[in-house]
């Protein structure tokens, strides 16, 4: 039996050596249906995410007005929860075990960079002071739009990115 260990041992090692492997499983090739769903299940969650943020940023910059004395612990909680979001949303639009159809390929790409970008965007802002999160101005929120925009369009969903959520 021990025998047969080191043997099977010793043959896992010259395959590791040598290269040998399983060979790596072709990306699955999304149908046009298939991606609507893979992308509204990336980015419906991350829209979720932002009605919180803003209403927090509301109530934030509510406080700030009045001169009361604000507290960031919501709006940080917030943030932080857009950082994840946004970043395990990107991370499944650029999953290289799928193939996104030609004609959503640059689309879903280019929501992957704005969602890349508020996530280091959100962390950024977490780090401030309440007047300085009451005052910011998100960047790209255009940029943002448009691609999504772009996206809905190539996958066939609705133009409206709440009904688009809605229906999934």
């Amino acid at each position: 039996m021990r025998a047969r260990f080191l043997l099977g041992a010793a043959v896992v090692a010259v395959l590791a050596l040598t290269g040998c492997s399983a060979p790596e499983p072709e990306p699955e090739e999304l149908t046009v249906s298939a991606a609507g769903a893979r992308y509204l299940d990336a980015v419906c969650p991350v829209n979720q995410v932002w009605d919180n943020v803003d209403a927090a940023l509301d109530r934030l910059r509510l406080a700030v007005a009045r001169g009361d004395s604000a507290d960031t612990g919501p709006i940080i909680v917030e943030l932080e929860a857009l950082q994840k979001s946004s970043a395990a949303a990107a991370e499944r639009l650029t999953d290289p075990a799928v193939v996104w159809p030609d004609k959503a390929e640059a689309a879903v790409a280019a929501v992957a960079e704005t969602l890349e970008a508020d996530a280091q965007q959100a962390a950024e802002v977490a780090g401030l002071d309440a007047d300085a999160i009451a005052g910011y101005s998100w960047e790209g929120g255009g940029t943002i739009a448009g691609a999504a925009a772009d996206t809905r369009a190539a996958l066939g969903l609705p133009a409206d990115a709440g009904a688009a959520c809605a229906e999934r």
